[in-house]
């Protein structure tokens, strides 16, 4: 079923959206996958709406953010490599935004990959980076 939605030209981001969730979150109940599996999902689902409408992939990336934090103390956290990669993409995508003046949403994905670049456990090397990188951006508002 997501690859017949996936494949269909002109869908509507929050028929996408919904479609894409509930397949997943029915996935993951009838399964019980682990995070590194829940985190891949997650990923497809931020690549597929990343281009729709904003508040689309905003909500996922405050779910991956609540996920990540709720993980980062457990036996099963996510894996390194998923949080550099949504972490670098919240980054790049705020900088995408902070590239046409869209300050606000800019100023929110930077915000979540700062907090996605806390947990990452490289003993603060990618937080620092990315804070570096934040102080040289002028926003209007």
């Amino acid at each position: 079923m997501a690859d017949c939605i996936l494949r269909a030209e002109s869908v509507p981001g929050q028929v996408l959206y919904s479609t894409l969730r509930k397949i997943i979150n029915q996935i993951f109940s009838l399964e019980r996958f682990d995070n590194e599996k829940l985190a891949k999902y997650l990923r497809c689902l931020l690549k597929t709406m990343l281009a729709s409408e904003p508040e689309y992939p905003l909500m996922i990336m405050e779910d991956i953010c609540r996920l990540v934090k709720q993980c980062a103390d457990s036996q099963r956290p996510i894996p390194p490599q998923e949080v550099e990669w949504f972490t670098t993409t919240a980054f790049n995508h705020g900088i995408d935004l902070y590239g046409v003046n869209e300050d606000e949403l800019s100023k929110k994905w930077i915000a979540h990959a700062l907090t996605l670049a806390h947990y990452h456990q490289d003993g603060g090397d990618l937080e620092s980076e990315l804070q570096r990188r934040q102080i040289s951006l002028k926003w209007d508002s």
